[in-house]
């Protein structure tokens, strides 16, 4: 029982002790008077710097162009050359895409030789038609040439006439003198008759050769417009065999880009429709992988700083080596509406093909950098019903409060827009612990 005792003594007066110790602590040492001395704090200054905010986010690596390939015509797969993993060439200036599928389309073949005839007839109904123009200029010429002679025919036709008309004269007054007989005149009538009639026929055929040359005139016109339509009708016969020679090369499915075959779906002998497999389904897929396109979803907070000048830095967790570093290529402006992020791609060289589409990668990207900025700690940094403020030491220990405005972070820090001059002491650790009025000591600065 005694030994009892003293161990239960032993333990109340241990626990006593430890209590006290504690209690001392929590009391901050206090003095003989009972009042607890001022805390020491080693305050800080605002400093002056270049901020820098980086962000990283996980990316992901996409083709630069895709490509699925159709056909746009329906036939039968005659040969196909190439397979998953092959690099193809696409157009180089004159020079065509690569060949990839050949499509045996015969129906094409028999229409591009009609149509190949329907022109060769039009070209001939167009030279028929010229032919048929130059012999209609030949008739007005000719009927041009009529009515000349007949001009020049009634101008000797007057002549005589005016001739016989003044030897009538001249008779019938030698008759009334009785100096030639009523016999002579008679005949000198008779021949002015004659002459006079030859002119009036010379007349009437000049009006019927001239009608004749308007006829020919008009012919001309006709065969003109007999070209012209020979010349529409060549048109547009050209124009089908165009099309249907267009549609024919369409049988054959080249390149539309230097990259590489990701998807295959045929095989020689399949009848592929116009459209695709089954309307939906491509033939061929190809990617095109150099440059690749990098795609980083920045939030909302940050989308406003990003632009073609954002340094990006990219690491590939599936790659070792050194980081790629280089700007934003581009950037979607607006932001997705579901999550509230904005689309920004960073096109990436890949010559030797080890950037995949398909790789997820680490981006850091430098969404703002401040020169020259006056800047605090976050832990100097209180807030507290909306309002953000710090705490500064006066001359006399005094910790009094100081309104601020923050504005860009970078790591712990935090830019000082207003309320403070740059030269306060500033609690720079645990600030949240120190209320307004508290006496400090200021400790020197280790």
């Amino acid at each position: 029982m005694n030994r009892l005792s003293l161990s239960l003594l032993f333990a109340v007066a241990t626990l006593l002790g430890s209590t006290t110790g504690c209690s001392k602590g929590a009391a901050h040492e206090t003095d003989a008077t009972g009042a607890q001395p001022p805390v020491q704090v080693t305050p800080i200054k605002p400093e002056r710097k270049t901020l820098v905010r980086t962000i990283e986010l996980p990316g992901r690596v996409e083709a630069f162009e895709v490509a699925p390939l159709y056909a746009k015509v329906t036939g039968y797969v005659a040969s196909i050359s190439v397979d998953i993993g092959d690099s193809v060439r696409g157009p180089h200036g004159s020079e065509p895409g690569a060949p990839l599928c050949e499509l045996l389309v015969p129906e094409l073949n028999d229409e591009l030789a009609e149509k190949a005839a329907a022109v060769a007839q039009t070209k001939a109904e167009v030279l028929q038609a010229d032919a048929a123009v130059k012999v209609a200029q030949a008739g007005v010429r000719s009927a041009d040439a009529r009515v000349r002679e007949s001009e020049a025919a009634a101008a000797r036709q007057e002549a005589l006439f005016a001739r016989w008309q003044s030897e009538f004269k001249r008779v019938s007054d030698l008759v009334e003198k009785g100096a030639m007989t009523r016999k002579v005149a008679d005949e000198t009538r008779s021949e002015l008759d004659s002459a006079d009639a030859g002119r009036k026929e010379v007349v009437a055929r000049i009006e019927s050769v001239k009608a004749l040359e308007q006829e020919a005139v008009a012919g001309v016109e006709k065969a003109r417009a007999d070209a012209g339509a020979a010349r529409s009708r060549l048109a547009v016969a050209e124009a089908d065999h165009r099309r249907v020679t267009t549609l024919l090369e369409y049988s054959t499915i080249r390149a539309p880009f230097d990259g590489v075959i990701v998807e295959r779906n045929v095989h020689t002998g399949h009848l592929v429709q116009a459209g695709g497999i089954n309307g939906k389904t491509p033939i061929l897929t190809v990617m095109r992988a150099d440059p690749v396109r990098v795609f980083i979803d920045v939030p909302e907070t940050d989308s406003v700083h990003i632009g073609k000048k954002t340094k990006v830095e990219l690491r590939v967790p599936s790659l070792q080596g050194e980081p790629i570093v280089g700007t934003i290529t581009r950037n979607s402006w607006s932001l997705n509406t579901t999550s509230r992020t904005l689309t920004a791609e960073y096109d990436v060289p890949n010559p030797e093909g080890h950037l995949r589409p398909g790789l997820y990668v680490q981006v850091k990207l430098t969404v703002a950098e401040l020169k020259n900025a006056l800047s605090l700690p976050k832990t100097a940094i209180v807030t507290q019903d909306k309002q953000t403020y710090c705490l500064c030491i006066e001359s006399d220990g005094k910790v009094v409060r100081r309104p601020i405005t923050v504005g860009l972070q970078a790591g712990n820090e935090f830019e000082i827009r207003s309320g403070l001059t740059g030269n306060e002491k500033v609690i720079g650790m645990n600030a949240n612990a120190f209320r307004e009025g508290q006496i400090v000591e200021v400790a020197p600065a280790k």
